[in-house]
């Protein structure tokens, strides 16, 4: 399709067709659609859930935030008694992983009688999903209150406001490992640390969980604004390559070659070399608490190089399933090793 096609201006069924196709081929939707579910709708879909599944399906709350008091929940999506962790967002304008993980726990939770793959993996395994550790930023975001957010709603600047912009912790800098390492100070910056390791409420949430259950593997879904990295996988900050994680990195690598890149040709691909040496959650659970851990950059880049993190219904839908497969891929090798 050229450009020019997307201006097409004739009979209105060829027009909501191409208008339809342009959409396809790479633009962000804002305010977001329906594929994008909203804070609020978070605690009734997972009760339902429960109700339905009582024995596969169970949604707790494990912290609240700051600013605002809102719970945190975590949903425990299995049977078996090994552990993975999954968090769709540390960052409120990175919506795609709340739809992953909705995604996940809601068509796992219908598919298991029928589906054997999913069966014998929620047998063997005990998903933990956390749709948002930030749902202040996810519900300004989710509700059309601010297209950009990445950060927590703290009042950093304490002038007795948020300023949505500027104000707040970046949540992904706020762990305690590597933090004094991090030089990003400045209360302005999209990339605060915060005041101190661990200084804000929906870190020492997952740091309790994570203390409290024996995870094998955790998983954190991102998306990059500049689209500078984006299908991606990246690795924690290590000196050197031990076996441990070059077992992570198989597993990253057969992760990337599963999924294909929303606009253009090509698989994703795993970033190999230097990585952030900062308080970040890979970084945190692999280092501090030997778990193997990596961060997802999902979203794409369209043809004319542009970002897309908040793509129409059809490019969420396919995403999810993309990642679905590829999850399922590689939790079976995860289990065969």
């Amino acid at each position: 399709m050229t450009k020019d096609s997307c201006l097409f201006s004739g009979w209105p069924a060829l027009f909501m067709l191409l208008l339809s196709s342009c959409a396809w081929q790479g633009v962000n939707s804002y305010p977001l659609t329906s594929a994008y579910p909203r804070y609020r709708d978070l605690a009734p879909r997972m009760s339902y859930l429960a109700d339905r599944y009582p024995d596969l399906v169970l949604h707790r709350i494990i912290g609240f935030t700051e600013t605002e008091n809102l719970p945190i929940y975590a949903v425990e999506l299995g049977k078996g008694e090994r552990n993975i962790l999954i968090i769709g967002q540390h960052h409120g304008d990175e919506m795609l992983g709340v739809a992953l993980a909705f995604h996940l726990i809601e068509n796992w939770s219908r598919q298991y009688q029928k589906n054997s793959q999913i069966r014998e993996l929620l047998d063997e395994y005990k998903f933990w999903i956390i749709p948002s550790l930030n749902p202040e930023a996810w519900r300004l975001v989710g509700n059309g209150t601010a297209r950009i957010k990445r950060k927590n709603n703290l009042d950093t600047d304490g002038n007795g406001k948020l300023d949505i912009r500027t104000d707040g912790v970046d949540l992904n800098r706020n762990y305690p490992v590597f933090w004094d390492l991090d030089s990003e100070t400045d209360q302005r910056s999209s990339f605060y640390k915060g005041s101190a390791p661990a200084s804000e409420p929906e870190i020492q949430a997952i740091i309790a969980l994570a203390r409290k259950v024996s995870f094998e593997l955790a998983i954190f879904y991102h998306s990059s604004l500049t689209g500078a990295i984006n299908e991606t996988i990246f690795l924690p900050a290590v000196q050197q390559e031990d076996e441990d994680y070059l077992r992570l990195q198989e597993l990253a690598s057969f992760y990337a070659q599963n999924v294909k890149r929303d606009y253009l040709g090509g698989k994703y691909k795993l970033h190999t070399g230097n990585t952030s040496k900062v308080g970040n959650a890979r970084n945190f659970f692999f280092h501090s608490l030997g778990v193997p851990a990596m961060l997802i950059e999902i979203g794409g880049v369209n043809k004319a190089g542009k970002s897309i993190i908040h793509p129409p219904d059809r490019m969420v839908k396919s995403l999810n399933r993309r990642h679905e497969q590829a999850l399922l891929k590689t939790i079976r090798k995860f289990l065969a090793d």
